[in-house]
């Protein structure tokens, strides 16, 4: 791998003037679009093919320098990148994958794989380095699948002076964020690392044995990627040494690396609770687009549906005192906020994993009681209320043991949901907010619904 020092030369990321220059140029002056690129670090140019319609990125990629290629591909959003690869020649993607560190790689000749209409089309295939095609073997969602493989690794016994002076010889093959230097026996098993504040304040003379920090933090390549995140989000470190069940070095997790993942994840999360898929390309296909939100959208109206059925068992009550059908909606509307404060309290505890087995019924007990007790507040509030609009003493009652109820039926519905799907390995931040939102709505109109009926008809 061939590493470019891109800070060596100055850039000035994609203003607003460069970007519409670049949008003239590919309007009407083509022959101006590889200068104005040669300009934008690798990452501007993928932000720039990110926010082009389709027909516009075959001319960037053209121009694209090519030696800042590799780069840009690596900085693509996947269902970009899936676009994009389509235009490269098989010499295009050889470069590439031998340029790009060795996750990234990795992650490149899957996606191939992926894409390819050839039945026998094999990731492994498309990398020439064997370090690389042992990437493929572990789990997506890994520390395995998350680390690359290039590390600064030395023995104890090398000195100071003797590291220093192999970091000068080998410069332009070492990675340009080589974090901290992995201190291993001729087995590869880490003894301990040294970050790089520490080595050039070392004497020159010293051993690295006798500078090296000993006991570092490390994670097995079969440990869950929010397990790495929590690792680097509690130690406050750059580094994570990736070993087998020998305490034999693998790799390095990088903080860029669980900076990506968490902002992946996010993103995740937060399309998947909308529907809407998060690599998902800005300007996808129609078809393509429409395909993947149409489910979400039926799973919604079958929510809906199973709503306006409860409703219409009191369609009677609500013909006979219309004032209900203007009230529905604020019970919802109340039910529906206290649930989603609920649900967020229990699914940042469980990924944060401060919820488990022993604490998971006392946190019920506190967040029944205080969503009740603002629940009793609010009840009390939309009482009175309703009292002064309608002037109904037994409405106002009915409106307030309603809003009581379905505050108690939100703070159990935003408490067991994420609970219960985390236990079937579903992830509680994409289908908790339908299952209480359906809670609130069924029982709140129920409740509401079937006192109205009982108390005031």
């Amino acid at each position: 791998m061939v590493t470019r020092h891109y800070e060596e030369t100055p850039h000035h990321g994609l203003t607003d003037d460069a970007y519409i220059e670049i949008l003239v140029a590919l309007d009407a002056e083509p022959e101006r679009l590889a200068p104005l690129l040669e300009s934008l670090h690798p990452a501007d140019i993928a932000d720039l093919i990110e926010r082009l319609p389709r027909e516009h990125r075959e001319a960037v990629i053209t121009s694209t320098p090519p030696e800042h290629l590799s780069e840009v591909i690596s900085h693509l959003e996947d269902g970009v990148k899936e676009h994009v690869v389509q235009f490269l020649n098989p010499e295009q993607v050889a470069t590439a994958l031998t340029e790009l560190e060795s996750d990234d790689a990795a992650d490149l000749a899957q996606m191939i794989e992926d894409m390819s209409e050839d039945e026998d089309a094999d990731a492994e295939d498309f990398l020439t380095d064997p370090q690389q095609k042992h990437l493929l073997e572990f789990e997506e969602d890994t520390a395995g699948a998350l680390m690359q493989q290039e590390v600064l690794a030395a023995l104890p016994t090398d000195t100071v002076t003797q590291f220093l002076e192999y970091m000068r010889a080998n410069g332009d093959s070492l990675s340009a964020n080589p974090g901290s230097i992995f201190v291993v026996n001729r087995q590869r098993r880490l003894l301990g690392t040294i970050s790089m504040g520490r080595i050039v304040k070392a004497p020159l003379k010293a051993k690295l044995e006798d500078v090296m920090r000993r006991d570092p933090l490390t994670v097995l390549p079969e440990a869950p990627t929010d397990q790495v995140v929590r690792i680097f989000e509690k130690y406050d470190i750059h580094n994570l040494a990736v070993v087998n069940k020998r305490n034999q070095l693998l790799g390095r997790v990088t903080i860029d690396d669980v900076l990506d993942t968490v902002m992946d994840d996010h993103a995740y999360r937060q399309s998947a609770a909308a529907g809407v898929d998060s690599d998902e390309d800005l300007f996808a296909p129609v078809l393509t687009t429409a395909r993947t939100r149409l489910p979400w959208l039926i799973i919604n109206l079958f929510t809906a549906i199973a709503a306006a059925s409860v409703i219409s068992l009191f369609e009677d009550s609500i013909a006979k005192l219309t004032t209900l059908a203007v009230l529905m909606p604020i019970i919802a509307s109340s039910g529906g906020n206290a649930t989603t404060q609920t649900q967020t309290v229990i699914i940042r505890g469980l990924a944060t994993g401060h919820i488990t087995k022993q604490n998971a019924w006392a946190l019920f007990r506190k967040e029944f009681a205080s969503g009740n007790l603002n629940g009793i507040i609010i009840a009390i509030l939309l009482a009175i209320g309703v009292l002064v609009i309608f002037g109904n003493p037994m409405l106002s009652g009915v409106i307030l043991m309603a809003t009581v109820a379905n505050h108690a039926i939100a703070a159990f519905g935003g408490w067991i949901t994420p609970l219960v799907l985390k236990r079937f390995n579903y992830d509680p931040a994409i289908s908790t907010g339908v299952i209480t939102t359906t809670f609130t709505d069924v029982g709140g109109f129920f409740v509401f619904l079937g006192l109205a009926t009982l108390l005031l008809l």
